[in-house]
């Protein structure tokens, strides 16, 4: 075997050839990153002229010219092959030393458990042998987390099975969700890709919705650069009420005076960032105006991508992460509870881990951190 480095255009030629394969290991979300301040990095391992291992690392430089390393959602190979980890882990380490790394962090794209969509186990892919070598190679198990924690990537996802038709979609769905898209279809409901006119109000809604959540929203040029990076296979969307049919024929609605009172032809009321792959339409960013709500314009934000995803014969959507906790009433249960009434199923993923480099450097770090992670959320809270 070999340790190999590549050029941009070597890695995007093989990024898809890896059943894991996923947004997060392409050449379009390491140059995302790169305006927020990592560097891309490109590395593999050869056997008999054949790429059988890949991974996009990224890295930001943090003090004293140390710097964190990371795999998003990574590595590309089949981790049933244990020598192959072992190889790759150990030349890594070689190669983040070299730029001054002090620890390589990742969270493959793998399940660990899939479970019904109330949370009750259905299947599972028994990885503790998995988890078990990654620790004995030197990698920190952050652990089986619930909720949203300090984690990169969510542990827990809902997801749909698309690949039937949409009245079998429809059936599966609670009543309370199918009564909510009736009541959006109902409704003088226009959705619009957001481009250079509109970005203002896509961004708007986002920081509406991460104010109300106590989370930092990102900047106006990181929403532009993904569908820069991501091309055809970034959508992002806001959905509008016409205001002037919604007047006409929705006079008693408890929503009317509010509206009437607005001076858009156009009311920009939910909007979203969706990233599809080889096999998963991915709902990335979201967001919709809380006094809006009433008008079910985040329902059909989903069922236009839920439609769209199918047309590009994709078997899987993916509505982003939740809290992995079940119980009702709990924090951020309804986050959970929306995505719930598509129907579908949970994914939990095997999780983070700690690949420590430089011991001194990463205690160093993991405190600073965990101070400025908390300075963040007072600010929040603060601001809020």
């Amino acid at each position: 075997m070999e340790f190999i480095e590549l050029n941009k255009k070597q890695f995007q030629r093989l990024q898809d050839n890896f059943s894991n394969s996923n947004y997060c290991q392409t050449t379009a979300w390491g140059d995302l990153k790169n305006i927020t301040g990592w560097k891309s990095h490109y590395v593999g391992v050869m056997k008999d002229n054949s790429v059988i291992c890949l991974a996009l690392l990224i890295s930001k430089c943090l003090f004293l010219k140390k710097s964190i390393f990371y795999a998003p959602r990574g590595f590309l190979t089949t981790y049933n092959n244990y020598e192959i980890l072992e190889f790759f882990t150990k030349e890594i380490k070689k190669y983040i030393k070299k730029y001054g790394g002090i620890v390589l962090k990742i969270d493959p794209f793998i399940e660990y458990c899939k479970r019904n969509k109330d949370g009750r186990i259905i299947s599972s892919q028994n990885k503790s042998n998995l988890v078990n070598f990654l620790k004995n190679l030197g990698y920190h198990h952050n652990g089986f987390t619930v909720g949203y924690t300090k984690e990169i990537q969510y542990r827990w996802s809902f997801y749909l099975k698309i690949d039937k038709s949409l009245d079998d979609i429809i059936v599966d769905m609670d009543k309370r969700c199918r009564r909510s898209l009736k009541k959006a279809q109902n409704y003088p409901l226009i959705t619009k890709e957001v481009n250079r006119q509109n970005i203002e109000e896509f961004k708007k809604i986002m920081e509406h919705t991460c104010k109300r959540h106590n989370c930092f929203d990102r900047t106006i040029e990181y929403y532009q650069k993904i569908k820069e990076t991501f091309n055809d296979t970034a959508v992002l969307l806001i959905v509008y009420l016409d205001k002037e049919k919604y007047l006409s024929d929705f006079k008693e609605d408890k929503l009317y005076n509010k509206i009437k009172n607005r001076n858009e032809k156009l009311i920009p009321l939910s909007a979203g960032v969706f990233i599809y792959d080889k096999y998963y339409m991915h709902y990335v960013y979201g967001g919709t105006y809380k006094e809006y709500m009433p008008l079910m314009a985040q329902y059909k934000l989903q069922f236009d991508m839920i439609k769209y995803a199918k047309d590009k014969k994709l078997p899987f959507y993916d509505f982003g992460g939740i809290s992995g906790n079940f119980v009702l009433g709990s924090k951020d249960y309804g986050v959970y509870e929306f995505k719930r009434g598509f129907g579908g199923n949970v994914i939990e993923y095997i999780g983070e881990f700690d690949f420590v480099v430089n011991r001194l450097f990463y205690s160093i770090y993991y405190v600073a951190f965990n101070i400025y992670r908390n300075l963040k959320n007072i600010l929040v809270t603060l601001k809020k």
